[in-house]
Order: C-alpha cells, then sequence, then structure tokens
C-alpha cells in the first residue's frame, strides 16, 4: 500500500538522482573549457570517462547508506541535510582518490561536478515536493470498516498521506459495508477486527474478491512488542511473519558483499606484512602453535570454529578456573588486564586487537561479519538471561558498538544492551560509521585486555 509506493518513488528517485549525477559529470567538463590551465590542455571527453565510472557507483551507494531515499516527502530543509551529509562524504572519498590523480584538470572536473551535482539534486527535490502537494497520480479510495479508537487512527494515518495517492472515503460499521461496496467507488477495504470475530469477514471477503476489491485486514492483536510484523508466500502459503532482526535480503546481500571484498583486501595487505611478523614473533617467543582455534557460538547459537593468533601460553584454557579472582568482568565474561597466561607477544598484539586479524578469514567463510555482536564461547551463553539470548539472532562479528564504546570498560549488561540497540537499529550506514569509528580505537588500543 503506501509502503509499496513509497518504495517505487524512491527507486525512481534514486534512478533520476544517478542520470542528473551522469549529467553534472558533462556540465561540469564543459566548465571545465572556461578554465585555461597553464601546461594543462584538456583532453576529448572520453579521456575522463573513468572519473565518472567511479563518480556514479560512489554515489549509487552512498546516498542509500545516507537515508536519502528513506522519506522521501521529507520537507525540503531535511531532505537538504542528508543530500549534504551524502555528498560531504562523497566528497571525501573523492578527495582521497586525488591524492593519486597528478592532473589538475581531472581535480577540477571532480570538483565542479561535486558542486553542479549537490545543485541539482536540491532543485529537483524541492520541485518535486512542491508537484507532489498538488498532483497525486492513480488516487486510490479507501474504505475502513470497524469500530474502537483504531478505526479513527488509521483514518487520520490515511487523510495524512494524500501525497500517496490515497483517499478516504469514511469508516462504515459491518452492517453497512455490503451497500458500501455494491454502491461502487471503493477501490480498497480495510477490515479492522479483533479476534474472535475474525471469522464474521468472511462473507465480506468473499464479496470483496468477487468485485475485485482489494480487502486490508488490521491484524493488531498478535502479542508483540519490538517485532516487526510482515506477510510473506512460501510457494502459495501465506505467512505472517515477526522478526526482531534485519529481514531485507537486498541489503544483507549487499553486506555480504562488503565482507567478502573488504575482508578479502585486507588480508591480501596484511597477510605478507604485519600477519606474517606477529606469525613469526609468536613461534619465536613461545613453543605452541602459532594459530588458537576455539568454539564459538554463531547465528542462533549455531557453533564454528573461530580463529586467532595465540596470545597465551600453550593450553591456556586448562587454567581458565583457576583465576576467577582476576576476573574484571561482570556478568559470564571472563576479561583481566593481569592475566598470567598472557606472552608478553600476546600482550601487544592482543593491545592493538592484531590477535583478531585471523578472523578476516571467518568472515570470509561466513562464519562472521565484519560488524555484528563478538561471538560467545557456548559456555558464557549458558549463563545468558533469556534476553541476552536475542544477541545471537545476527551474525557475530569482528567489531560492534562495545567495541568503539570503551570494550572492556563497559560492563556486561550495558554490553548485552549495545548489541541489542545495534540489530534494532541496523543499517548499512550504521556498520559503515562503526567500521570508521573502531580504526582509531584499534590503533590507540582502547579498553583491551
Amino acid at each position: 500500500m503506501i509502503d509499496q509506493r513509497k518504495r517505487i518513488f524512491a527507486v525512481n528517485l534514486w534512478l533520476f538522482d544517478l542520470v542528473l549525477t551522469a549529467t553534472s559529470f558533462f556540465l561540469a567538463y564543459r566548465a571545465r573549457l572556461l578554465f585555461e590551465l597553464e601546461g594543462h590542455t584538456l583532453m576529448p571527453v572520453q579521456v575522463y570517462l573513468w572519473l565518472l565510472a567511479i563518480i556514479l557507483p560512489t554515489w549509487a551507494v552512498l546516498l542509500p547508506l545516507f537515508r536519502v531515499y528513506s522519506e522521501p516527502t521529507l520537507p525540503p530543509f531535511a531532505q537538504i541535510i542528508r543530500l549534504s551529509k551524502a555528498i560531504g562524504f562523497a566528497w571525501l572519498v573523492m578527495a582521497a582518490l586525488q591524492f593519486f590523480i597528478n592532473d589538475p584538470s581531472n581535480r577540477l572536473i571532480v570538483l565542479f561536478t561535486l558542486v553542479i551535482n549537490y545543485i541539482l539534486l536540491v532543485s529537483y527535490r524541492v520541485v518535486l515536493l512542491k508537484i507532489t502537494k498538488h498532483a497525486a497520480l492513480d488516487v486510490r479510495h479507501v474504505a475502513i470498516v470497524g469500530k474502537g479508537t483504531v478505526a479513527p487512527e488509521l483514518a487520520r494515518t490515511i487523510e495524512n498521506q494524500s501525497a500517496w495517492g490515497l483517499k478516504l472515503i469514511g469508516i462504515f460499521s459491518q452492517a453497512e459495508v455490503r451497500s458500501v461496496l455494491e454502491a461502487g467507488g471503493v477501490d480498497e477495504l480495510i477490515l479492522i477486527v479483533g479476534r474472535e470475530s475474525l471469522s464474521e469477514f468472511t462473507e465480506t471477503l468473499l464479496l470483496c474478491e468477487e468485485l475485485g476489491i482489494t480487502a486490508r485486514v488490521v491484524l493488531n492483536f498478535f502479542p508483540h512488542s519490538i517485532a516487526r510484523m510482515e506477510l510473506h508466500q512460501l510457494d502459495g502459503f501465506p505467512l505472517l511473519s515477526f522478526s526482531t532482526t534485519p529481514t531485507n535480503e537486498a541489503l544483507l546481500f549487499v553486506r555480504r558483499i562488503l565482507d567478502v571484498v573488504l575482508s578479502g583486501v585486507l588480508l591480501i595487505i596484511l597477510l605478507p606484512t604485519v600477519m606474517l611478523v606477529a606469525a613469526i614473533l609468536i613461534k619465536l617467543t613461545s613453543p605452541g602453535s602459532i594459530l588458537f582455534r576455539q568454539q564459538r557460538c554463531g547465528l542462533n547459537g549455531r557453533l564454528f570454529d573461530m580463529y586467532k593468533f595465540r596470545s597465551m601460553v600453550d593450553n591456556a584454557e586448562h587454567h581458565r578456573f583457576e583465576l576467577d579472582a582476576l576476573n574484571e568482568m561482570d556478568g559470564p565474561v571472563f576479561k583481566s588486564s593481569y592475566d598470567p597466561r598472557i606472552t608478553p607477544v600476546g600482550k601487544f598484539i592482543r593491545r592493538f586487537s592484531i590477535d583478531e586479524f585471523p578472523q578476516f578469514y571467518n568472515v570470509l567463510r561466513g562464519d562472521m561479519s565484519l560488524v555484528g555482536p563478538r561471538p560467545p564461547l557456548p559456555q558464557e551463553v549458558a549463563r545468558y538471561e533469556r534476553w541476552q539470548r536475542r544477541r545471537l539472532s545476527m551474525k557475530p562479528g569482528m567489531t560492534c558498538l562495545w567495541q568503539i564504546s570503551g570494550r572492556n570498560e563497559v560492563s556486561f549488561e550495558d554490553w548485552m544492551k549495545l548489541d541489542l540497540t545495534y540489530i534494532d537499529n541496523w543499517s548499512l550506514l550504521l556498520d559503515l560509521k562503526i567500521l570508521l569509528k573502531t580504526v582509531p580505537v584499534v590503533l590507540l588500543g582502547r579498553g583491551a585486555k
């Protein structure tokens, strides 16, 4: 209904933004002709198309990440704020790229593209919002059947969505609905029913089917507080779904692609340098294997083998329960700044999270993601309270809100709440922000033990 129209509108807006971005590039090339740079002759536009090949995918990803399309009918000022953030971050990306560009002509074209693109996108939104206020296409006439407080609340919601082409006919009783439908003029009927009275509307639903009228049922009698309710189909079987985790398969697929690409690139960069040096130092200074393999709980409690560089003496796990008095964390986890099992090299690699680098392999395998709640030990999960187990409902990650909020300086309960906050508010932009904030935390070794 409204959500479908919003999605269609947002996709069309996104595609047109990309068209305007490409247009901005060619206008920027024409603007560059007005500026003569000594010793730098402007080449044909085909020579600079590689810049457009970078700009378009960057915009295609960054604009949705900054929620430019989440509410396409927001007031102009709110949309301009989101656009400004997105274009500003895109400028940072292109500025980083310009370190490798020696030709001032290229730099001017990029700068002109950013300025022209910003002006076009902002102007387009201002004009579009004025048009949508006065021209609602494909108007759908909606009737409501029901009583109680829900009916007038829903009626007000529909009246507030006139920009999306919805027009309220009225609120009717069950006795009136047949004559209203048979009189014609109704495109959609919304039924507000209770759990006990659902069967009473069977005849009304069949009548809508005969007349070709779309019927919708408000299902507000199921017990849920934070779960999102969605209706799906499985080979013709209607399924009513309740979920507290992200269900957008397209965004989750993009997340997986980013996991594979980024972890693969980081492994290629780190393996012959930092990881090789760490492996040699571990082998030379302490007997035992270089890698430490430990069983952890992954998505919804499924067990997997997580890899780390060994930072403790060999067979350290056998001495774990002798050190309970040194535990500096509350709850079922164990962390200590004075753990005697940690080797000198291990202390260093733990401080800068180098011991975690082999987990990029876990990310490539699909056991983990770059961002997500840290994977706990099975014996820790066994001591969780029931509400804490929900943190297992999303794939574990190498970093999350806990890492950038003080790590071991955060209490166990606050740690669990941070993970649930991440799950409830997940987006690709949130993942990006966490990754960027993780870098200084790792480099400075904040909160590590």
